[in-house]
């Protein structure tokens, strides 16, 4: 790409690869725009146009520490285009004017379908026909379960927890949602049959044949899930992890998973990422490790950017934008 000069001073800034079909959208609503992606995996890259006269950044909140701020005084909003904000909400950006939106929504129903794949496969003994086909094992008395009839528990209960839940009511499982306020409605119709609030989450662990995560990270749930609630889970329960990987406390899951306290994990986030080559959790036979991809699907940049479409036009016509984050709370 080349390289910007400073005179260059654009309303729009962009830190990611934006496809071509859909910059041409962008620059109809307006022309100022310059990208400069931030690889994955790659240390945060020079600014190298001026932002004095920006008004919107859209990048990604997982990384994102938004330091640029200090050098683009007038920016209004900033977009994450991922529903994850660990790295965005520090203390300056909570306390600046400036408007934070996210892609809460884009990645609910993906990540819901991806939760069900991982429940079924626990319920199906799956992790052991893999293992048994490698050595070639014909094993026919597996100790299956049957997913109708049995309790799953949602903790972090939102648009998630809400899409998730209306899966395991189609397979005939009794869901209880469990969050910050359990008088708030997700929708109009509620799929799960109990939504309680967070002090009653020992009861939903000690309930739950698979307890589902699906918390974000705030100063609340960093390390929420610890020994002290996996061991208020059922022996013959599963965890499912498919919110943040900082809500675990990783060491205290490995020992009760050794010890035979809980059945199985899986998780799609974890507290280092790539997850390292030496941690437990890739030799652990009971154990479904995916590489933060639930969110993923064949559309996925369709509706992030359909998101994003939307409320420009909505910044743009002085409107309400959509998918407000309350950054004192962190979603």
């Amino acid at each position: 790409m080349k390289v910007m000069t400073k005179k260059v001073s654009p309303s729009i800034y962009i830190r990611y690869n934006l496809p071509e079909i859909y910059l041409k959208q962008f620059k109809e609503i307006c022309p100022n725009i310059v990208v400069e992606p931030w690889k994955f995996d790659e240390p945060e890259p020079e600014v190298t146009v001026d932002l004095s006269d920006c008004e919107v950044v859209l990048t990604l909140g997982m990384r994102d520490n938004l330091n640029i701020l200090k050098n683009a005084k007038n920016v209004k909003w900033v977009h994450s285009i991922s529903a994850g904000l660990d790295a965005m909400l520090t203390d300056d950006v909570k306390n600046s004017d400036v408007i934070i939106t996210n892609a809460k929504g884009c990645t609910s129903v993906p990540i819901a379908e991806h939760t069900i794949a991982l429940i079924s496969a626990f319920a199906r003994e799956v992790p052991t026909m893999v293992r048994k086909q490698r050595t070639q094992e014909w094993c026919k008395m597996l100790p299956v379960r049957t997913l109708a009839g049995s309790t799953v528990g949602i903790i972090g209960y939102g648009e998630i927890g809400y899409e998730i839940a209306k899966r395991c009511k189609g397979l005939e499982m009794k869901v209880i949602g469990c969050r910050r306020n359990p008088d708030k409605k997700n929708k109009e119709h509620e799929p799960a049959d109990e939504v309680v609030g967070m002090d009653r989450v020992d009861e939903v662990l000690s309930k739950s044949d698979y307890v589902v995560v699906a918390l974000p990270s705030t100063e609340e749930t960093i390390h929420y899930m610890n020994k002290d609630r996996f061991e208020k889970m059922k022996k013959d329960s599963y965890l499912i992890n498919v919110g943040r990987g900082n809500t675990m406390v990783e060491e205290d899951l490995v020992e009760c998973l050794k010890s035979g306290k809980i059945a199985g994990a899986g998780l799609d986030v974890f507290e280092v990422e790539p997850l390292p080559k030496d941690h437990p959790f890739w030799y652990m036979d009971h154990v479904i490790v995916s590489p933060h991809n639930a969110y993923n699907s064949d559309n996925h940049s369709e509706r992030v950017m359909n998101l994003i479409l939307e409320n420009l036009k909505r910044f743009y016509e002085g409107k309400q934008l959509l998918n407000i984050v309350d950054k004192n709370l962190g979603y």
